[in-house]
């Protein structure tokens, strides 16, 4: 506090009090004039509500999603685009008297002009409140903002319901698409695996085990057909020494082909029984042929026994040839036919695994396809539904809540503050004039500046003592003109 006079600094304010007042005065008499002068502003407020769907999500599922936060703040930004606002400024003429303005400060302005927030509603406890939300708009005319906020709220609610019904359409086109396609490649599947079955009729997974079988089946009769060849051929053998005569067995001449064919199956049928059930189809095959030919050898033995001695026993051996030779060609072919199909057999049970993993793949895709076809199906059918339900109006809406109506009050501008502002301004403004007057003065004025500027210490210091004339001017110079006329000085 050393330096610290207030007398001096009180003096100081004195001296540029006419300033100070004249800064205060010209910057608050400015601010009351503009609070005075700006025209009201006024606010009018519509609001909109999200109305529950009139048929229940249990019984109806809706295609279109229900985030209705998101879907509002959706529509206000497609509500709030370039075009949109400007042809609604021109519908309204806001904008007439400002020929000036450019389409960017008129788009800025309707933006700073128009809002669209949420309204937090309470609820029970344990019920879902409902969704609301206020639509404002600024405007010097009460009419004029209720009219552009009530034709702005019926565009959001049109335009909802636009968005609506297209993303339902669009939902039942695009699944319409899918089931056409996928139906599509269902059929083209199905020719696929119809196609492959005819080409490997053959050679299909599901007759491999009767190809297999008879496969058995064949090479059991090979063997038969093996033996019974063989003891032809020895009969055959037999029967050209006794015709040579070099066969010395009493019994040679004696057996038919019939009966040594006959003797040669029981020996077969013997060894068989021993490795095969009776109920086997060798088995039963032997005994069959056996049956056959017991009848036959007895037809023979009764013909020779009625036919008497008129044929030699020479003829009676050539017979036996000839049925001999005959019996091995026609073995002979048999067991070519039956090399054939087993040579089939093996080349189509050698393709069955090939065409099984084919054909596996095939029937793979077609139950892939399938189920996505079914799956898209019962979307189909959701997505018609739910496209019925927007048309008509019946899912989850925006409405109309209330209209604005015009308001009676404005809500701006707010003169006090604005005066307030303007003389706190003038305050700071004046008082920091002041201080920077001081702070430029470089003047000596006490005697603590005299002895810090000459850094000695003076024995006495005298102040300047003005003559009363000179102080009354000497102020009067410091007030202007103006501040002097209005105080009649």
């Amino acid at each position: 506090m050393g330096n610290f006079d207030i007398r001096f600094y009180r003096s100081i304010f004195l001296r540029r009090l006419p300033f100070f007042l004249a800064i205060l005065l010209s910057v608050s008499g400015l601010g009351f004039f503009v609070a005075s002068i700006l025209p009201p502003t006024y606010r009018a407020d519509a609001k909109i509500i999200v109305e529950s769907p009139q048929i229940s999500a249990g019984l109806a599922r809706p295609t279109v999603p229900v985030e209705i936060v998101k879907q509002m703040q959706l529509v206000q930004l497609q509500m709030m685009t370039r075009p949109n606002l400007l042809a609604l400024a021109d519908r309204f003429g806001l904008y007439k008297d400002r020929s000036e303005a450019s389409e960017n400060d008129i788009v800025d302005d309707m933006r700073s002009r128009m809002s669209v927030d949420p309204i937090r509603l309470d609820a029970p406890r344990g019920s879902e409140a409902a969704t609301a939300f206020v639509v404002s708009f600024k405007a010097k005319d009460p009419v004029l903002a209720a009219d552009v906020v009530n034709e702005f709220v019926k565009l959001i609610i049109q335009k909802n319901a636009d968005i609506r019904s297209g993303q339902a359409s669009e939902t039942l086109r695009f699944f319409q698409q899918e089931t056409e396609r996928l139906a599509s490649r269902l059929s083209q599947l199905e020719s696929e695996i119809s196609d492959f079955k005819n080409r490997n009729k053959d050679a299909l997974p599901e007759s491999l085990s009767f190809r297999r079988t008879q496969q058995l089946n064949l090479q059991e009769r090979l063997m038969q057909l093996s033996r019974e060849e063989s003891s032809l051929r020895d009969g055959r053998s037999r029967l050209m020494r006794v015709l040579a005569g070099t066969d010395t067995s009493p019994n040679a001449a004696a057996m038919t082909p019939a009966e040594q064919t006959l003797a040669q199956l029981r020996r077969v049928l013997t060894e068989q029984r021993t490795v095969l059930a009776d109920q086997s189809p060798g088995i039963v095959n032997l005994k069959t042929q056996i049956a056959a030919l017991e009848k036959a050898v007895q037809a023979e033995r009764s013909d020779k026994a009625g036919a008497g001695d008129g044929k030699s026993g020479l003829s009676d051996l050539d017979m036996q040839l000839a049925d001999i030779d005959q019996r091995l060609q026609l073995i002979a072919r048999e067991k070519d036919a039956i090399d054939e199909k087993l040579a089939n057999l093996a080349q189509t049970i050698a393709a069955t695994p090939g065409n099984e993993a084919t054909l596996n793949a095939l029937e793979r895709q077609y139950q892939n396809v399938q189920s996505q076809y079914n799956v898209a199906s019962g979307r189909l059918a959701d997505a018609s539904t739910g496209e019925r339900i927007e048309m008509r109006s019946k899912g989850e809406r925006l409405s109309i809540l209330e209209l604005a109506s015009p308001p009676q009050r404005p809500i701006g501008p707010k003169r006090f503050a604005i005066a307030a502002g303007s003389a706190v301004a003038g305050l700071v403004l004046a008082f920091g004039f002041v201080v920077l007057m001081e702070f430029l003065n470089k003047s000596i004025r006490r005697p603590i500046e005299l002895i810090e500027a000459l850094q000695i210490e003076p024995l006495a210091t005298i102040p300047y003592i003005p003559a009363a004339g000179e102080t009354r001017s000497t102020k009067l110079a410091l007030i202007p003109t103006a501040l002097r006329r209005n105080i009649g000085m």
